[in-house]
């Protein structure tokens, strides 16, 4: 893995590296969680957005073994739209050192093109190109994401109504559970540690990993 992850460094623009500190919650939850973080100063930052993904693996689902397995060097393709318009979609290869994570984002292969059909062919030819191997999609998720930022610069995403499903199928299954992913540089680690986070010592909240691919994944098979 870590010799793929050096090979699509060397022909990407790389996007600076944060921490992603993610936290799940209990469905239909967020109301409770979203006025004790406005009392945290924690403001608005964009408007919501619907985001919808659709992952890429290998038969033997690789990648999602790496997540499950927590290995040091995870790698995850994906494509990834907003607001259902698909001519702005984008790849994205989201990378995982540790608990550093950053991500490489392009939309150079597909030229404003909003044909899904030709979309993801275009995505496995380039795939197969950069990995050396067939990638298929493995699974598509979607949800809605509201956008937080505390005066500190560290952001935070909360994801609701969490659904996904599988390639050709047009059966949308619900996911039991809603993500709080808190998000900032490197050198912000000690201040959300020990003093933001200080603040929900009392709250039910507990830091954990939670990869949406692989939640979905492990819900739809078992391993």
């Amino acid at each position: 893995m870590f010799e793929l992850i050096k090979k699509i460094e060397k022909k990407h623009r790389i996007i600076k590296p944060r921490l992603e500190r993610k936290v799940k919650i209990s469905k239909h939850s967020q109301v409770f969680y979203k006025n004790f973080l406005k009392r945290c100063s924690f403001y608005k930052q964009f408007s919501d957005q619907i985001v919808e993904s659709i992952y890429f693996d290998d038969h033997n689902l690789s990648f999602a073994k790496s997540n499950i397995d927590g290995e040091f060097y995870r790698i995850k393709p994906r494509i990834r739209w907003y607001n259902d318009d698909l001519s702005k979609i984008k790849y994205e290869f989201k990378i995982k050192k540790g608990f550093n994570g950053y991500k490489i984002i392009s939309n150079d292969i597909y030229d404003f093109e909003n044909d899904k059909k030709i979309i993801l062919k275009k995505t496995r030819s380039f795939l197969k190109e950069i990995f050396d191997m067939s990638l298929k999609e493995a699974i598509t998720i979607r949800y809605n994401r509201s956008y937080l930022k505390h005066p500190s610069g560290i952001r935070l995403t909360l994801d609701k109504n969490l659904t996904y499903s599988l390639p050709g199928s047009s059966i949308k299954k619900s996911l039991d559970f809603e993500v709080l992913e808190f998000k900032y540089d490197v050198d912000k680690d000690y201040y959300f540690r020990k003093v933001l986070f200080n603040n929900f010592l009392n709250l039910p909240l507990k830091l954990t990993k939670c990869s949406k691919y692989v939640e979905a994944i492990t819900s739809e098979y078992s391993y």
